[in-house]
């Protein structure tokens, strides 16, 4: 794995309340609308890519999906990183968070919810030094967001609280 994708992946990790993260590279270019029912492209940010009607040319999305724990410090943590990713977005990043999960059938109910932060990229160089550069870039402003808020990490030594069921979420305090 390239360091600035570890860079990535480990800042995202080093949050209390994240459970794993894995970054993914898919090539956008080729997708079209007619793509969208298709079950192997089920996971990509359809919304966003709707707007367009498909994928740009040149275009690759960075995602980074991520799990949470099913508590308080997992839903601060979700919290943290929707701000970063408004923040950045509002600055002009071509970036989103969403929610991704599997159809509410049988014991996968409640059970398969999950996160994804995705990135837009396009370089009609197609330039492989410059996209590891913006990632890299990603793994230092996350890194700063949280050296600027340490409230953010400093509960990683807390000890971790049992997984809460789906309904627990919705009676969580402030």
């Amino acid at each position: 794995m390239p360091p600035e994708v570890q860079e990535l992946q480990d800042a995202i990790t080093s949050i209390p309340g994240i459970t794993d993260a894995a970054v993914d590279k898919v090539d956008l270019s080729d997708v079209t609308e007619s793509d969208f029912s298709l079950l192997p492209y089920a996971d990509l940010p359809l919304g966003a890519l709707k707007r367009t009607k498909g994928g740009l040319v040149n275009e690759l999305a960075i995602s980074v999906n991520f799990g949470i724990t099913r508590d308080p410090k997992g839903l601060k943590a979700l919290e943290f990183l929707s701000w970063w990713v408004r923040d950045l977005a509002r600055a002009g990043e071509p970036m989103q968070i969403r929610s991704i999960a599997l159809p509410p059938i049988g014991d996968q109910f409640g059970t398969s919810l999950r996160f994804c932060i995705d990135y837009f990229y396009a370089d009609p160089e197609q330039d492989i030094g410059k996209l590891l550069s913006k990632v890299g870039t990603l793994a230092d402003a996350l890194n700063s967001a949280k050296s600027l808020y340490p409230q953010v990490i400093a509960s990683r030594q807390c000890v971790h609280a049992e997984p809460a069921s789906a309904d627990d979420l919705t009676r969580l305090p402030p």
